[in-house]
Protein backbone atom coordinates (compact mmCIF):
# COMPACT_ATOMS: atom_id res chain seq x y z
CA UNK A 1 0.00 0.00 0.00
CA UNK A 2 3.00 2.29 0.61
CA UNK A 3 4.67 1.70 -2.25
CA UNK A 4 1.45 2.22 -4.29
CA UNK A 5 1.40 5.59 -2.87
CA UNK A 6 4.62 6.74 -3.30
CA UNK A 7 3.71 5.57 -6.89
CA UNK A 8 1.06 7.69 -7.67
CA UNK A 9 3.18 10.88 -5.62
CA UNK A 10 6.23 10.37 -8.16
CA UNK A 11 3.64 10.00 -10.85
CA UNK A 12 1.95 13.76 -9.89
CA UNK A 13 5.47 15.10 -9.03
CA UNK A 14 6.36 14.30 -12.82
CA UNK A 15 3.07 15.35 -14.57
CA UNK A 16 3.34 18.90 -12.89
CA UNK A 17 6.85 18.92 -13.94
CA UNK A 18 6.03 18.22 -17.64
CA UNK A 19 3.15 20.50 -17.86
CA UNK A 20 5.64 23.71 -16.38
CA UNK A 21 8.04 22.56 -19.26
CA UNK A 22 5.60 23.06 -21.79
CA UNK A 23 3.95 26.09 -21.03
CA UNK A 24 7.60 27.87 -20.70
CA UNK A 25 8.26 26.39 -24.18
CA UNK A 26 5.13 27.52 -25.18
CA UNK A 27 6.01 31.16 -23.70
CA UNK A 28 9.64 31.10 -25.28
CA UNK A 29 7.97 30.35 -28.78
CA UNK A 30 5.36 33.68 -28.53
CA UNK A 31 8.35 35.59 -27.09
CA UNK A 32 10.46 34.79 -30.50
CA UNK A 33 7.07 35.67 -32.64
CA UNK A 34 7.06 38.73 -31.21
CA UNK A 35 10.34 39.80 -31.08
CA UNK A 36 10.10 38.90 -34.81
CA UNK A 37 6.95 41.02 -35.86
CA UNK A 38 8.71 43.88 -33.86
CA UNK A 39 11.57 43.96 -35.54
CA UNK A 40 9.50 43.97 -38.97
CA UNK A 41 8.12 46.80 -37.78
CA UNK A 42 11.11 48.34 -37.26
CA UNK A 43 12.64 47.89 -40.73
CA UNK A 44 9.14 49.14 -42.54
CA UNK A 45 9.77 52.36 -40.10
CA UNK A 46 13.47 52.45 -41.26
CA UNK A 47 12.28 52.48 -44.87
CA UNK A 48 9.66 54.99 -44.27
CA UNK A 49 12.42 57.60 -42.72
CA UNK A 50 14.46 57.01 -45.58
CA UNK A 51 12.16 57.85 -48.02
CA UNK A 52 11.01 60.74 -46.71
CA UNK A 53 14.58 61.93 -45.99
CA UNK A 54 14.84 61.91 -49.90
CA UNK A 55 11.54 63.56 -49.99
CA UNK A 56 13.30 66.22 -47.47
CA UNK A 57 16.41 66.24 -50.13
CA UNK A 58 13.83 67.31 -52.71
CA UNK A 59 11.94 70.14 -50.90
CA UNK A 60 14.99 72.88 -51.97
CA UNK A 61 14.56 72.01 -55.40
CA UNK A 62 11.07 71.30 -55.82
CA UNK A 63 10.62 75.11 -53.79
CA UNK A 64 12.76 76.34 -56.54
CA UNK A 65 10.31 75.48 -59.49
CA UNK A 66 7.54 76.06 -57.34
CA UNK A 67 8.59 79.54 -57.36
CA UNK A 68 9.39 79.76 -60.68
CA UNK A 69 6.54 78.33 -61.93
CA UNK A 70 4.21 80.70 -60.17
CA UNK A 71 5.95 84.04 -60.79
CA UNK A 72 5.50 82.90 -64.53
CA UNK A 73 1.89 81.86 -63.90
CA UNK A 74 0.44 85.05 -64.70
CA UNK A 75 3.01 85.13 -68.18
CA UNK A 76 1.59 81.34 -69.05
CA UNK A 77 -2.28 82.30 -68.36
CA UNK A 78 -2.43 85.81 -70.31
CA UNK A 79 -1.82 84.11 -73.29
CA UNK A 80 -5.00 81.87 -72.41
CA UNK A 81 -8.66 83.32 -72.79
CA UNK A 82 -10.70 82.66 -69.73
CA UNK A 83 -14.71 82.15 -70.38
CA UNK A 84 -15.38 85.77 -70.39
CA UNK A 85 -12.64 86.75 -72.67
CA UNK A 86 -13.71 83.75 -75.32
CA UNK A 87 -16.62 86.26 -76.36
CA UNK A 88 -13.72 88.85 -77.34
CA UNK A 89 -11.68 86.16 -79.43
CA UNK A 90 -15.09 85.30 -81.43
CA UNK A 91 -15.52 89.12 -81.97
CA UNK A 92 -11.77 89.24 -83.08
CA UNK A 93 -12.63 86.60 -85.52
CA UNK A 94 -14.73 89.01 -87.26
CA UNK A 95 -12.06 91.29 -86.93
CA UNK A 96 -9.97 89.17 -89.01
CA UNK A 97 -11.82 88.32 -92.06
CA UNK A 98 -12.27 92.15 -92.50
CA UNK A 99 -8.43 92.47 -92.30
CA UNK A 100 -7.74 88.97 -94.60
CA UNK A 101 -10.91 89.78 -96.99
CA UNK A 102 -12.04 85.88 -96.08
CA UNK A 103 -15.86 85.26 -96.18
CA UNK A 104 -17.17 83.66 -93.11
CA UNK A 105 -19.44 80.38 -93.49
CA UNK A 106 -19.39 79.02 -90.27
CA UNK A 107 -18.31 78.69 -86.51
CA UNK A 108 -18.99 75.66 -84.54
CA UNK A 109 -16.84 75.59 -80.83
CA UNK A 110 -16.56 72.48 -79.33
CA UNK A 111 -15.76 72.26 -75.70
CA UNK A 112 -13.42 69.32 -75.24
CA UNK A 113 -13.65 68.95 -71.62
CA UNK A 114 -16.04 69.57 -69.12
CA UNK A 115 -14.67 67.84 -65.93
CA UNK A 116 -14.85 70.61 -62.83
CA UNK A 117 -11.97 71.50 -60.85
CA UNK A 118 -9.48 71.89 -64.09
CA UNK A 119 -7.25 74.83 -63.92
CA UNK A 120 -7.32 74.96 -68.09
CA UNK A 121 -10.40 73.17 -70.53
CA UNK A 122 -9.47 72.57 -74.05
CA UNK A 123 -11.77 74.06 -76.53
CA UNK A 124 -12.08 73.87 -80.35
CA UNK A 125 -13.38 75.96 -82.82
CA UNK A 126 -14.26 74.70 -86.83
CA UNK A 127 -14.40 77.49 -88.74
CA UNK A 128 -15.20 77.35 -92.41
CA UNK A 129 -14.98 80.41 -94.92
CA UNK A 130 -14.22 81.29 -98.55
CA UNK A 131 -11.07 82.94 -99.29
CA UNK A 132 -8.23 83.21 -101.90
CA UNK A 133 -5.05 81.35 -101.35
CA UNK A 134 -3.05 84.96 -100.14
CA UNK A 135 -6.83 85.56 -97.91
CA UNK A 136 -6.53 82.52 -96.70
CA UNK A 137 -2.54 82.49 -95.40
CA UNK A 138 -3.49 86.13 -94.02
CA UNK A 139 -5.93 85.45 -92.18
CA UNK A 140 -3.73 82.10 -90.83
CA UNK A 141 -1.17 84.40 -90.09
CA UNK A 142 -3.04 87.15 -87.86
CA UNK A 143 -4.46 83.91 -86.01
CA UNK A 144 -0.85 82.13 -85.01
CA UNK A 145 -0.22 85.98 -84.18
CA UNK A 146 -3.38 86.63 -81.73
CA UNK A 147 -1.88 87.86 -78.39
CA UNK A 148 -3.78 84.88 -77.01
CA UNK A 149 -2.88 81.27 -77.53
CA UNK A 150 -4.90 80.04 -80.87
CA UNK A 151 -3.08 76.96 -82.68
CA UNK A 152 -4.38 76.05 -85.79
CA UNK A 153 -3.91 71.94 -85.70
CA UNK A 154 -5.60 71.32 -88.75
CA UNK A 155 -7.01 72.72 -91.95
CA UNK A 156 -8.18 71.36 -95.82
CA UNK A 157 -8.71 73.60 -98.77
CA UNK A 158 -10.75 72.66 -101.50
CA UNK A 159 -9.44 73.84 -104.60
CA UNK A 160 -11.72 76.75 -106.48
CA UNK A 161 -14.41 75.18 -109.55
CA UNK A 162 -12.47 76.53 -112.66
CA UNK A 163 -15.56 76.15 -114.30
CA UNK A 164 -17.02 78.64 -112.06
CA UNK A 165 -14.25 81.23 -112.64
CA UNK A 166 -15.46 82.99 -108.69
CA UNK A 167 -12.43 85.23 -108.59
CA UNK A 168 -11.37 88.25 -106.05
CA UNK A 169 -8.66 90.44 -106.74
CA UNK A 170 -8.25 88.14 -110.36
CA UNK A 171 -7.45 84.94 -108.20
CA UNK A 172 -9.65 81.94 -107.89
CA UNK A 173 -11.82 81.40 -104.37
CA UNK A 174 -11.23 78.48 -102.64
CA UNK A 175 -13.24 76.60 -99.89
CA UNK A 176 -11.54 76.67 -96.56
CA UNK A 177 -11.94 74.65 -93.57
CA UNK A 178 -10.05 75.39 -90.24
CA UNK A 179 -9.86 73.79 -86.65
CA UNK A 180 -8.77 75.66 -84.02
CA UNK A 181 -7.77 75.17 -80.69
CA UNK A 182 -7.21 77.16 -77.64
CA UNK A 183 -7.61 76.40 -73.65
CA UNK A 184 -9.79 78.45 -71.19
CA UNK A 185 -7.92 79.20 -67.83
CA UNK A 186 -10.13 78.84 -64.99
CA UNK A 187 -8.43 80.86 -62.46
CA UNK A 188 -7.80 78.72 -58.93
CA UNK A 189 -10.28 76.35 -59.93
CA UNK A 190 -7.35 73.53 -58.98
CA UNK A 191 -6.90 73.90 -54.77
CA UNK A 192 -5.44 75.79 -52.39
CA UNK A 193 -2.19 77.08 -53.19
CA UNK A 194 0.81 75.05 -50.48
CA UNK A 195 2.43 78.07 -48.29
CA UNK A 196 6.34 78.11 -48.79
CA UNK A 197 8.14 79.24 -46.06
CA UNK A 198 10.42 82.63 -46.94
CA UNK A 199 8.90 82.65 -49.96
CA UNK A 200 9.83 86.45 -50.70
CA UNK A 201 13.51 85.78 -50.01
CA UNK A 202 13.49 82.69 -52.35
CA UNK A 203 12.11 84.69 -54.77
CA UNK A 204 14.46 87.28 -54.84
CA UNK A 205 17.38 84.74 -55.25
CA UNK A 206 15.59 83.19 -58.08
CA UNK A 207 15.04 86.60 -60.18
CA UNK A 208 17.09 85.44 -62.92
CA UNK A 209 15.91 82.32 -63.57
CA UNK A 210 12.45 83.42 -63.44
CA UNK A 211 13.14 86.38 -66.02
CA UNK A 212 15.36 83.05 -68.49
CA UNK A 213 12.24 81.17 -67.80
CA UNK A 214 9.57 83.86 -68.83
CA UNK A 215 11.74 84.28 -72.20
CA UNK A 216 11.57 80.75 -73.12
CA UNK A 217 7.78 81.18 -73.33
CA UNK A 218 7.74 83.94 -75.13
CA UNK A 219 5.86 83.11 -79.01
CA UNK A 220 7.70 83.87 -82.00
CA UNK A 221 5.80 85.73 -84.78
CA UNK A 222 5.89 85.54 -88.32
CA UNK A 223 4.91 88.41 -90.64
CA UNK A 224 2.95 87.17 -93.57
CA UNK A 225 3.89 89.24 -96.50
CA UNK A 226 1.66 88.96 -99.08
CA UNK A 227 1.84 86.57 -102.57
CA UNK A 228 5.36 88.54 -103.51
CA UNK A 229 4.54 87.62 -107.05
CA UNK A 230 3.91 83.94 -106.49
CA UNK A 231 1.38 81.97 -107.69
CA UNK A 232 -1.86 79.94 -106.74
CA UNK A 233 -0.31 76.63 -106.10
CA UNK A 234 -3.83 74.88 -105.94
CA UNK A 235 -4.91 76.13 -109.35
CA UNK A 236 -2.44 74.38 -112.89
CA UNK A 237 -2.04 77.47 -114.53
CA UNK A 238 -2.54 75.79 -117.56
CA UNK A 239 -6.15 74.33 -116.82
CA UNK A 240 -8.22 76.89 -118.60
CA UNK A 241 -5.56 77.52 -121.17
CA UNK A 242 -2.37 77.84 -122.18
CA UNK A 243 -0.47 81.08 -120.62
CA UNK A 244 0.09 84.00 -121.97
CA UNK A 245 2.81 84.36 -125.09
CA UNK A 246 2.51 79.86 -125.04
CA UNK A 247 1.65 78.46 -128.23
CA UNK A 248 1.32 74.90 -129.55
CA UNK A 249 -1.57 72.37 -127.62
CA UNK A 250 -3.70 73.09 -124.81
CA UNK A 251 -3.23 70.43 -121.82
CA UNK A 252 -6.90 69.23 -122.60
CA UNK A 253 -5.29 68.39 -126.13
CA UNK A 254 -2.38 67.10 -124.89
CA UNK A 255 -3.96 64.62 -122.00
CA UNK A 256 -6.02 63.64 -125.67
CA UNK A 257 -3.20 62.81 -126.99
CA UNK A 258 -1.91 60.64 -124.31
CA UNK A 259 -4.41 59.07 -123.65
CA UNK A 260 -4.23 57.73 -127.29
CA UNK A 261 -0.99 56.40 -127.00
CA UNK A 262 -1.78 54.43 -123.62
CA UNK A 263 -4.44 53.13 -125.39
CA UNK A 264 -2.49 52.07 -128.07
CA UNK A 265 0.24 50.44 -125.78
CA UNK A 266 -2.35 48.34 -123.64
CA UNK A 267 -3.29 47.47 -127.24
CA UNK A 268 0.04 45.88 -128.45
CA UNK A 269 0.44 44.51 -125.00
CA UNK A 270 -2.55 42.32 -125.66
CA UNK A 271 -1.09 41.12 -128.83
CA UNK A 272 2.00 40.04 -126.95
CA UNK A 273 0.11 38.27 -124.63
CA UNK A 274 -2.11 36.39 -127.10
CA UNK A 275 1.77 35.34 -128.98
CA UNK A 276 1.91 33.47 -125.88
CA UNK A 277 -0.87 31.83 -124.66
CA UNK A 278 -0.36 28.05 -125.61
CA UNK A 279 -3.64 27.93 -127.84
CA UNK A 280 -2.71 30.22 -130.05
CA UNK A 281 -2.10 28.60 -133.95
CA UNK A 282 0.73 28.92 -135.51
CA UNK A 283 -1.21 31.42 -138.18
CA UNK A 284 -2.50 32.81 -135.59
CA UNK A 285 0.96 33.53 -133.93
CA UNK A 286 2.21 35.27 -137.22
CA UNK A 287 -0.44 37.16 -137.90
CA UNK A 288 -0.26 38.27 -134.18
CA UNK A 289 3.87 39.06 -134.43
CA UNK A 290 3.24 41.08 -137.58
CA UNK A 291 0.41 43.24 -135.87
CA UNK A 292 2.88 43.61 -133.27
CA UNK A 293 5.66 44.14 -135.24
CA UNK A 294 3.86 46.97 -137.51
CA UNK A 295 2.58 48.64 -134.38
CA UNK A 296 5.04 49.04 -132.83
CA UNK A 297 6.90 50.72 -136.08
CA UNK A 298 3.87 53.18 -136.58
CA UNK A 299 4.16 53.94 -132.64
CA UNK A 300 7.60 54.76 -132.91
CA UNK A 301 7.31 56.95 -135.98
CA UNK A 302 4.36 59.22 -133.82
CA UNK A 303 6.61 59.20 -130.56
CA UNK A 304 9.39 60.82 -132.29
CA UNK A 305 7.10 63.95 -132.74
CA UNK A 306 4.25 64.29 -130.43
CA UNK A 307 6.92 63.35 -127.46
CA UNK A 308 7.68 66.88 -127.51
CA UNK A 309 3.84 68.36 -127.88
CA UNK A 310 3.66 66.64 -124.52
CA UNK A 311 5.23 69.44 -122.29
CA UNK A 312 2.45 69.47 -119.60
CA UNK A 313 5.26 68.43 -116.78
CA UNK A 314 2.37 66.00 -114.80
CA UNK A 315 1.33 64.91 -118.78
CA UNK A 316 5.32 64.72 -119.40
CA UNK A 317 5.62 62.26 -116.22
CA UNK A 318 2.48 60.21 -117.55
CA UNK A 319 3.77 59.94 -120.58
CA UNK A 320 7.08 58.49 -119.52
CA UNK A 321 5.46 56.12 -117.36
CA UNK A 322 3.17 54.60 -119.27
CA UNK A 323 3.82 55.13 -122.54
CA UNK A 324 7.67 55.50 -123.12
CA UNK A 325 8.71 52.96 -120.42
CA UNK A 326 5.91 50.14 -121.67
CA UNK A 327 6.90 51.11 -125.23
CA UNK A 328 10.60 50.02 -124.42
CA UNK A 329 9.66 46.70 -122.66
CA UNK A 330 7.80 45.84 -125.96
CA UNK A 331 10.58 46.66 -128.64
CA UNK A 332 12.67 44.75 -125.90
CA UNK A 333 10.71 41.71 -125.61
CA UNK A 334 10.62 41.41 -129.36
CA UNK A 335 14.46 42.09 -129.41
CA UNK A 336 14.99 39.42 -127.54
CA UNK A 337 12.30 37.04 -128.74
CA UNK A 338 14.65 37.80 -132.18
CA UNK A 339 17.79 36.46 -130.91
CA UNK A 340 16.56 33.30 -129.17
CA UNK A 341 15.20 32.29 -132.61
CA UNK A 342 17.97 29.32 -133.69
CA UNK A 343 19.80 31.10 -136.84
CA UNK A 344 20.33 27.64 -138.32
CA UNK A 345 16.61 27.06 -138.37
CA UNK A 346 14.48 26.67 -142.00
CA UNK A 347 13.21 30.13 -141.57
CA UNK A 348 10.45 28.95 -144.08
CA UNK A 349 7.30 26.85 -143.44
CA UNK A 350 7.31 23.20 -143.18
CA UNK A 351 6.01 20.81 -145.49
CA UNK A 352 2.64 19.93 -143.62
CA UNK A 353 1.95 23.51 -142.19
CA UNK A 354 2.16 24.81 -145.83
CA UNK A 355 0.18 22.17 -147.03
CA UNK A 356 -2.21 23.45 -144.36
CA UNK A 357 -2.12 26.93 -145.62
CA UNK A 358 -2.64 26.25 -149.62
CA UNK A 359 -5.90 24.03 -148.50
CA UNK A 360 -7.07 27.00 -146.56
CA UNK A 361 -6.55 29.65 -149.13
CA UNK A 362 -8.41 27.30 -151.58
CA UNK A 363 -11.15 27.48 -149.11
CA UNK A 364 -11.47 30.82 -148.51
CA UNK A 365 -11.28 31.64 -152.48
CA UNK A 366 -13.85 29.37 -153.16
CA UNK A 367 -15.98 30.89 -150.14
CA UNK A 368 -15.67 34.32 -151.06
CA UNK A 369 -13.63 35.07 -148.50
CA UNK A 370 -11.01 36.97 -150.45
CA UNK A 371 -9.98 39.36 -147.63
CA UNK A 372 -9.09 36.44 -145.41
CA UNK A 373 -7.21 34.15 -147.79
CA UNK A 374 -5.00 38.04 -148.65
CA UNK A 375 -4.64 38.31 -145.24
CA UNK A 376 -3.22 34.68 -144.51
CA UNK A 377 -1.21 34.38 -147.44
CA UNK A 378 0.56 38.04 -146.83
CA UNK A 379 1.04 36.64 -143.11
CA UNK A 380 3.47 34.19 -143.79
CA UNK A 381 4.85 35.33 -146.79
CA UNK A 382 8.31 35.63 -145.85
CA UNK A 383 7.94 32.32 -145.25
CA UNK A 384 7.53 30.84 -148.79
CA UNK A 385 10.88 31.71 -150.60
CA UNK A 386 11.59 27.71 -151.07
CA UNK A 387 13.69 26.44 -154.06
CA UNK A 388 13.01 25.21 -156.85
CA UNK A 389 14.95 22.03 -155.57
CA UNK A 390 12.28 21.70 -152.31
CA UNK A 391 9.76 19.38 -152.14
CA UNK A 392 7.63 22.05 -150.66
CA UNK A 393 8.18 24.60 -154.07
CA UNK A 394 4.83 23.33 -155.62
CA UNK A 395 2.99 23.96 -152.69
CA UNK A 396 4.63 27.86 -152.56
CA UNK A 397 3.55 28.30 -156.28
CA UNK A 398 0.20 27.26 -155.60
CA UNK A 399 -0.21 29.38 -152.38
CA UNK A 400 1.23 32.43 -154.48
CA UNK A 401 -1.52 31.72 -157.38
CA UNK A 402 -4.51 31.56 -154.76
CA UNK A 403 -2.79 34.91 -153.37
CA UNK A 404 -2.50 36.43 -156.65
CA UNK A 405 -6.18 35.40 -157.25
CA UNK A 406 -7.70 36.76 -154.33
CA UNK A 407 -5.94 40.14 -154.97
CA UNK A 408 -6.80 40.33 -158.50
CA UNK A 409 -10.75 39.53 -157.80
CA UNK A 410 -10.48 42.42 -154.81
CA UNK A 411 -8.64 45.04 -157.02
CA UNK A 412 -11.77 44.09 -159.65
CA UNK A 413 -14.10 43.89 -157.36
CA UNK A 414 -12.63 48.02 -156.56
CA UNK A 415 -13.40 48.75 -160.46
CA UNK A 416 -16.00 51.47 -161.12
CA UNK A 417 -18.00 49.29 -163.33
CA UNK A 418 -21.76 51.16 -164.25
CA UNK A 419 -23.30 48.13 -166.72
CA UNK A 420 -26.11 50.08 -168.16
CA UNK A 421 -27.63 47.90 -170.24
CA UNK A 422 -26.54 44.76 -172.36
CA UNK A 423 -27.15 43.72 -176.38
CA UNK A 424 -27.05 40.15 -176.86
CA UNK A 425 -26.63 39.15 -180.28
CA UNK A 426 -27.02 35.61 -181.14
CA UNK A 427 -25.53 35.29 -184.67
CA UNK A 428 -22.84 37.90 -183.88
CA UNK A 429 -21.16 39.71 -181.01
CA UNK A 430 -22.78 41.10 -178.35
CA UNK A 431 -22.36 44.51 -176.45
CA UNK A 432 -22.70 46.13 -172.86
CA UNK A 433 -22.93 49.80 -172.56
CA UNK A 434 -20.24 50.06 -169.88
CA UNK A 435 -19.92 53.45 -167.97
CA UNK A 436 -21.48 55.41 -170.96
CA UNK A 437 -19.87 54.00 -174.04
CA UNK A 438 -20.88 50.72 -175.88
CA UNK A 439 -18.09 47.76 -175.69
CA UNK A 440 -18.52 44.53 -178.12
CA UNK A 441 -16.94 41.21 -176.74
CA UNK A 442 -13.38 41.20 -177.62
CA UNK A 443 -12.68 44.90 -176.72
CA UNK A 444 -10.56 46.10 -173.90
CA UNK A 445 -12.06 48.69 -171.64
CA UNK A 446 -8.70 49.56 -170.50
CA UNK A 447 -4.93 48.12 -171.02
CA UNK A 448 -5.51 44.76 -167.97
CA UNK A 449 -9.80 44.87 -168.61
CA UNK A 450 -11.04 42.72 -171.85
CA UNK A 451 -14.82 42.31 -172.39
CA UNK A 452 -15.02 38.35 -173.44
CA UNK A 453 -18.61 37.38 -172.79
CA UNK A 454 -21.95 39.28 -172.50
CA UNK A 455 -24.89 37.44 -171.52
CA UNK A 456 -28.65 38.65 -170.59
CA UNK A 457 -27.92 38.60 -166.86
CA UNK A 458 -24.18 38.95 -166.28
CA UNK A 459 -20.56 40.03 -168.32
CA UNK A 460 -17.83 38.14 -168.77
CA UNK A 461 -14.57 40.23 -168.03
CA UNK A 462 -10.60 39.06 -168.08
CA UNK A 463 -8.78 40.85 -165.40
CA UNK A 464 -4.77 40.72 -165.44
CA UNK A 465 -5.26 36.93 -167.27
CA UNK A 466 -8.32 36.24 -164.91
CA UNK A 467 -11.68 35.36 -166.02
CA UNK A 468 -14.07 37.03 -163.59
CA UNK A 469 -17.92 38.14 -163.87
CA UNK A 470 -20.15 40.89 -162.68
CA UNK A 471 -24.34 40.54 -163.12
CA UNK A 472 -26.37 43.16 -163.82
Amino acid sequence: MANWNQKKLLVSIGGSALGLCLLAGGGIWYSVGLVDETMGEVQKKQEAIAAAEQKIKRIPDLEKDVVILRENLDTYVKILPDSKELSEFVRMLSQFDRQSGVQSMSLVPKRRSDKKGEAFTPIEYTYEMTATLWQCLKFMNLIENFERFVSITDFSIESGAKESEQTRDGDIVHTVKLTMQTYAYNGKASGKEVAIPEYEDKKKALTDEICKSAQEIRLDRFEFKGPSGRRDILIDPRQRGNLPGETGPSVDDQRKLLERYIGEVTRLRDVQQKIKKQDTTLFEQYSLEKALKEGLAAMLAGMEKDAEIVSFAPLKLKWQKEVATPFEELRGAMDVAAKAADPKRDPNLPLKEMQQLVADLAADCNNGQLEAAKERFETVAGRMNVREDDPRHSLAVEAKSWHVKATTALDFKGLELRMQGVVVNRGGRSGVLLNGEVYEEGEYVSDDLLVKMVEEEQVWFVFRGLTLVRTM
